[in-house]
C-alpha cells in the first residue's frame, strides 16, 4: 500500500473541504463576490468526472445554467468545464451538444467558458470540440482551452488543433490523474520549459493567456520575465484555498490580474468534493515542503 495513503486520507479530512468553496449555487456566487471585493478575479468549477449516464450530465447542465443566471456584476465570472461532466465519457456528440447550450448562455452573459483539461485519452476530443467553437468569429472570445505542459506531445496536440494564438489556460499538470509514464514528462526543468515556451508563442499571437502556477513562487517570476515585467498582458490563476495567499496579495499589489479557481459543488454531486479533495493533497504535501525549504533556505541566507 502506498505509504502517503492513510496520511492523505486523513489530509483530506482535514483539509480538502477547505479547498472547495461552497456546496451549493448561492453559496460560492457568495464566496466569488468576496474575493472580487477583495480584487480577485474568478473562475467557478463545478466538480465531477467520468460521467456514464446523461441523467448526471443534465444535472450538471441544469446547475451551471443556474450559476450563469444567478450571475450579476458583483460576483461576475468566468466557468471551467470538465469534459468528462458534460458528456465526454458517453459521446463526442453529446459533449458537443453541452458545451454549445453553455456557451451560448455565456456569450449573452458576457463570460468565458474554459475547457478543463482531464486525462490523455480524452484530450485529442476535447480539443476538436473546443477548435470549433473558437474558430467561430462570434464565439473566438467566449471560449478558452487548458493545455497542459506535462504532456510530451502537447505541442503536437497543439498544432494539430490550431491552438497556438486561441485563449489558453497553461498548466504545468498536476498529476492528479494517473497516466501512462510514456505520455508525460517527469523532469521538472522539461516541463516548466515547455511551459515557458508556450507561454511565448501565445503571447506573440496577441493573446491574453491565464498562468495557472498554482502556488509556486519560483514559477510566478519565470512568469514575470517572460512576461518584460508585465509589458505583456497575462493572468496569474490560483487555486482557491488556505495556501498561496502571501503570493495572490504580492503579485495583485503590484498589478497583476490574479484569478481564482473556485471549485465547488452542488446538493447532486457533495461526494465528488471528497475525490478533488483526496486528489489534491499530495499537490498540498508537495507545496508545503516546498515553501518549508524557501522559509529554511531565507534564514540560511539571512544569516
Amino acid at each position: 500500500m502506498d505509504f502517503w495513503r492513510p496520511i492523505d486520507i486523513i489530509g483530506c479530512y482535514i483539509l480538502g473541504r477547505r479547498f472547495i468553496g461552497a456546496q451549493s449555487v448561492d453559496g460560492v456566487l457568495e464566496v466569488g463576490g468576496q474575493l472580487k471585493r477583495q480584487g480577485f478575479k474568478v473562475t467557478y468549477n463545478l466538480l465531477g468526472e467520468h460521467v456514464k449516464g446523461e441523467t448526471t450530465v443534465k444535472a450538471a447542465l441544469e446547475t451551471t445554467f443556474t450559476l450563469i443566471n444567478r450571475m450579476d456584476h458583483n460576483n461576475c465570472g468566468n466557468v471551467s468545464c470538465k469534459p468528462t461532466l458534460y458528456g465526454l465519457a458517453i459521446s463526442k456528440k453529446l459533449f458537443h451538444e453541452s458545451m454549445d447550450a453553455i456557451i451560448q448562455l455565456a456569450y449573452k452573459k458576457g463570460i468565458e467558458i474554459e475547457f478543463d483539461a482531464e486525462n490523455y485519452e480524452y484530450i485529442p476530443d476535447t480539443f476538436q470540440v473546443f477548435s470549433g467553437f473558437a474558430f467561430d468569429p462570434c464565439l473566438k472570445n467566449t471560449v478558452r482551452q487548458a493545455v497542459q505542459a506535462h504532456l510530451k506531445k502537447i505541442e503536437w496536440l497543439m498544432d494539430e488543433y490550431k491552438l497556438w494564438d486561441k485563449n489558453l489556460r497553461i498548466v504545468k499538470g498536476s498529476g492528479v490523474y494517473k497516466e501512462d509514464e510514456l505520455l508525460i514528462s517527469q523532469n521538472e526543468f522539461l516541463v516548466i520549459e515547455r511551459y515557458l515556451e508556450i507561454l511565448r508563442r501565445n503571447l506573440r499571437s496577441g493573446r491574453v493567456p491565464f498562468v495557472a502556477t498554482v502556488r509556486d513562487r519560483r514559477l510566478a517570476e519565470e512568469v514575470i520575465k517572460v512576461t518584460e515585467n508585465g509589458r505583456l498582458p497575462i493572468e496569474f490563476q490560483m487555486l482557491h484555498g488556505p495556501l498561496g495567499k502571501t503570493l495572490q496579495r504580492e503579485l495583485l499589489s503590484k498589478g497583476y490580474p490574479v484569478r481564482h479557481y473556485v471549485p465547488f459543488t452542488d446538493w447532486w454531486c457533495r461526494d465528488a468534493g471528497k475525490a478533488y479533495g483526496l486528489r489534491r493533497i499530495p499537490m498540498i504535501r508537495k507545496i508545503l515542503w516546498e515553501e518549508v525549504k524557501r522559509i529554511l533556505f531565507a534564514r540560511v541566507d539571512e544569516n
